[in-house]
């Protein structure tokens, strides 16, 4: 992908997560989720917690780019010929949390290897044609960002919650 391109791809990916990270902090506190269970996601690795093999059946390539635009949200960057993804880990929030906060133009919940899971399209992306597929992981979430790098008639939310599907079995609970 052209460097700018990709830079377009982070700088969208970039602010639908920060919009997403800042919303909803006037809300009542939710008890706090078990250490045990946050030590689970803290040893996942966003630029290998998808398989080699698992990256190349959706068309793409590996080692992916740290991507730490967001710092509550570390994330690594894959590039392929149909698909983009930059894939995260938030060890504070959950798929419950996202989908109570404002910014979305679309957040339909899921289920994903009998965890909660949704995929969401911020409403400075419904353009850009971007979707994320998040899922609970560890005492947090997996957030999977998609977009299409030209239209091609793909649906980058089905792409995104497929991957979910083909990863979540190998994450923490």
């Amino acid at each position: 992908m052209k460097v700018f391109s990709r830079s377009v791809v982070a700088a969208c990916a970039g602010a639908a997560l920060l919009a997403a990270a800042g919303c909803g902090g006037g809300a009542a506190k939710q008890k706090p989720e078990p250490t045990q269970e946050k030590q689970g996601l803290s040893q996942v690795d966003p630029c290998t917690m998808v398989p080699p093999e698992v990256l190349e059946s959706f068309g793409l390539r590996g080692p992916g780019e740290p991507d730490s635009n967001t710092s509550s949200e570390p994330g690594c960057y894959f590039n392929g010929e149909r698909i983009a993804g930059i894939f995260y880990k938030n060890q504070e929030k959950t798929v419950e949390s996202y989908g109570r906060q404002d910014n979305w133009a679309k957040f339909d919940r899921a289920e994903v290897d009998g965890r909660p899971a949704a995929s969401a399209i911020d409403k400075g992306s419904t353009q850009a044609r971007i979707c994320s597929a998040l899922f609970d992981a560890g005492g947090g979430v997996i957030i999977l960002t998609v977009t299409e790098k030209r239209d091609q008639g793909l649906d980058e939310c089905a792409e995104g919650l497929k991957i979910a599907e083909a990863i979540a079995p190998r994450m923490p609970r």
